[in-house]
């Protein structure tokens, strides 16, 4: 007779880190007062990687992000020994290109604090540089652009790192062998989460494939929302002006249940809040639609919902887990040649032409053919009859890359040259070492298949020193764990505008985000927005309102035919969501945009004028006048 286990309790996963630098002190708080089971960090973006792999070309010892270690050593190691007494699990990928160095380094850290009883361990297996290099996967093929290819042979010189996104494997196998923090290279963002959550609930794949996906997927949108730390508490939140305490803000918490459900908090006492709005930000933050790709499953989210349990608690459901995608991510990092750049300034009246004034003397000087990329552009406006210098001033910046570092002598002798008889109020930014070659990066992402990715877990220390150097192989997916392919991303189209807001006259001239709020991010070269409403009586007017067509409308001067755009919507969410491709060029490391994070593509749609209805307008302004007040008085 079988008798079956009860289901564990929810397990309280913390985030420490969204990003390199970020959140020295969580570890400390976190295990101090978040009352947590485990840890995870994120500390890895798409440009960082290729930074660490020219690091290791003169200090092949590291590569690896060294946050964790600052973390650790908070309050004079006071984080390092809560961590031993509470045994809270630690889980994240600031392993970066050398997670067994990390590891190592983290082990004597904690043997010199006199602290023996952490295990620590390292999973490699992601960076495959070398087997790009030697043709082990033959030509790939860009993951946006089907015609560009990367063959050996070609471009194999150029490349400084090639890592595949991988999932949870390699972390669960890692705990189950007894491992206190589990140290990753490039794994998916989410993956330190839906492996904690994983090893926890002791999730399966056998008997119901359907439940174990459900699983995942929650997790997996759990460790979506948590994995850039505060951004889910108030930070990177346009409606930031109603949260009441906007410093030392709490990291946030996920309670994820064996179920795969999930309840986002953050400690008791600490800033920011956790709201229905900043879970929403945080979800239509860097997706690429409605279906959600991992190394583990595919979640979609379509009919995702938030609801908002009481004070900085909010439930994620709705989510529906696929099989995962028969293929990983992998992100290659190339020498793309050099850049630079300077920023001159122009004021007060007639900023404008002295723009291009400056813009025609300088191309005049230069010869184009020797840069692979020129770009001047102004940023900013002078204010009318302004009150400061600074109100009247706008920024001229001036940035070109090329395969060869001589080309840049044209570029520093172009701008000197047009100096003394530029525009009245000429003026540069006084760091010129900007106007140096320095080496930039191309961001090339593709595909390769799971089940030709072999992780390793090595454990670097234990109690009992003969198992010092003890590895584990991790057996890859295959191919009946995969599905055939994976699902393509639904586009919706905008409905037509809903008869409450034909025939009538009550419409308002404002800026689109006096009554809309939305959130932007970067994949690759792609920029990703989504859009939402929180009155439901607002839904039917934004699903009609924002067409591809008015977006395009609402991106002016910086939409170009060439982008392509997808669309879809969140009737959960009363959201709805954008991808335009190739708007950030190659992406953040090579990208002469200057918001190459599109950190403010969203706030730039929000502040076109458009004309909305009155009635929901003046609603939204009574609430958001409501939570001010309630703001003001706390």
């Amino acid at each position: 007779m079988t008798t079956h286990q009860p289901p564990r309790r929810p397990i309280r996963i913390g985030n420490a880190s969204g990003a390199i630098g970020d959140g020295i002190d969580q570890v400390y708080k976190l295990a101090n007062s978040g009352c947590v089971d485990a840890i995870a960090a994120d500390y890895l973006a798409e440009f960082n990687i290729a930074w660490k792999a020219i690091e290791r070309q003169t200090r092949p010892e590291l590569g690896y992000e060294p946050n964790f270690l600052e973390q650790l050593a908070w309050q004079n190691g006071d984080a390092a020994r809560l961590l031993a007494e509470k045994k809270i699990k630690v889980v994240h990928n600031g392993g970066a290109l050398n997670p067994t160095g990390l590891a190592q380094r983290v082990d004597e850290y904690f043997r010199g604090l006199g602290i023996t009883s952490v295990k620590v361990a390292a999973v490699t297996g992601d960076d495959v540089s070398q087997r790009l290099k030697d043709g082990g996967f033959g030509t790939i093929t860009h993951l946006n652009r089907p015609e560009v290819t990367l063959a050996p042979g070609t471009e194999t010189n150029d490349i400084l790192a090639a890592n595949v996104y991988t999932g949870q494997a390699g972390i669960v196998a890692a705990l189950q062998a007894g491992a206190d923090v589990v140290i990753c290279g490039r794994c998916c963002d989410a993956s330190t989460v839906m492996g904690l959550a994983t090893w926890w609930h002791g999730w399966k794949p056998a008997g119901s494939r359907e439940k174990y996906h459900r699983q995942l997927a929650g997790s997996l949108m759990a460790g979506h929302l948590i994995e850039c730390g505060a951004y889910v508490t108030g930070g990177n939140f346009c409606g930031a002006r109603e949260i009441p305490q906007m410093h030392h803000l709490g990291y946030p918490i996920a309670e994820i249940d064996s179920d795969g459900g999930a309840i986002i908090t953050k400690p008791p006492g600490t800033g920011g809040a956790v709201t229905v709005d900043t879970c929403k930000g945080q979800l239509l933050y860097e997706i690429q639609g409605p279906v959600y790709l991992n190394a583990d499953v595919v979640a979609d989210i379509e009919h995702v919902h938030l609801e908002q349990l009481g004070p900085d608690r909010v439930r994620l459901s709705g989510v529906r887990g696929l099989a995962p995608p028969p293929t990983a991510k992998l992100a290659v990092c190339l020498r793309g040649g050099y850049q630079a750049e300077m920023t001159g300034f122009c004021a007060g009246l007639d900023t404008d032409w002295k723009f291009e004034l400056m813009k025609d003397q300088i191309l005049r000087e230069i010869r184009q053919e020797d840069f692979t990329t020129f770009s001047i552009v102004k940023f900013g406006s002078s204010r009318p009859n302004p009150r400061s210098q600074n109100e009247c001033t706008v920024g001229i910046r001036m940035f070109a890359q090329a395969r060869h570092e001589e080309a840049f002598d044209n570029f520093r002798k172009a701008i000197f040259y047009s100096g003394m008889q530029g525009y009245c109020g000429l003026h540069l930014s006084m760091d010129w070492r900007t106007m140096a070659p320095k080496m930039f990066i191309r961001y090339f992402p593709s595909l390769v298949p799971q089940h030709d990715i072999l992780l390793t877990v090595h454990i670097v220390s234990s109690g009992d020193a003969e198992r010092n150097a003890q590895t584990i192989k991790v057996k890859p997916l295959s191919l009946r764990d995969c599905s055939s392919a994976a699902p393509h991303q639904r586009q919706h189209t905008a409905p037509p505008l809903s008869h409450a807001y034909i025939n009538t006259s009550s419409w308002v001239t404002r800026p689109f985000g006096d009554l809309v709020f939305a959130r932007s991010g970067d994949k690759g070269g792609n920029a990703n927005v989504g859009f939402w409403v929180r009155d439901a009586k607002a839904w039917p007017w934004l699903r009609s309102f924002l067409s591809s067509e008015k977006l395009i409308e609402l991106l002016a001067d910086d939409w170009d035919p060439s982008f392509v755009m997808e669309r879809c919507e969140f009737v959960g969410l009363h959201a709805v969501h954008f991808v335009v491709k190739d708007i950030l060029q190659d992406g953040v490391s090579s990208s002469s945009v200057i918001d190459g994070f599109a950190k403010s593509f969203g706030e730039f749609l929000r502040a076109r004028h458009v004309q909305m209805p009155k009635d929901l307008v003046e609603d939204e302004d009574k609430r958001r006048d409501a939570a001010m007040r309630w703001r003001a008085k706390l």
